[in-house]
């Protein structure tokens, strides 16, 4: 049985320093990204430039296959998909809308 995936409250208190816990994660529609082409973190632009189509969700984890990216890593969680950009500890959420 699979298990359920943790919140992004939980993700960020496991990948986050002591007093580095993000304050504040954006959350994003994913349908509206896609019909945008763009997210505020221009995720969705970057995956494109590596080769990777985005039409449902779970393309945004493709990003972890990448045995070369090291700045992007994204984790599914309850609220649909949480993606980081390592270097600057930046996390955004991409929200289920219509289109997942």
């Amino acid at each position: 049985m699979d298990k359920a995936p943790e919140t992004l409250r939980a993700l960020l208190r496991r990948y986050a320093g002591e007093n580095d816990e993000p304050r504040d994660v954006p959350r994003v529609r994913f349908d509206e990204a896609v019909r945008q082409g763009d997210d505020p973190l221009h995720i969705l632009p970057y995956l494109a430039s590596l080769g990777i189509a985005v039409e449902t969700m779970d393309d945004l984890l493709r990003i972890n296959r990448d045995g070369t990216e090291e700045e992007i890593s994204a984790f599914r969680v309850a609220e649909g998909i949480a993606v980081v950009i390592s270097s600057d500890a930046i996390w955004q959420l991409f929200e289920p809308g219509a289109r997942q």
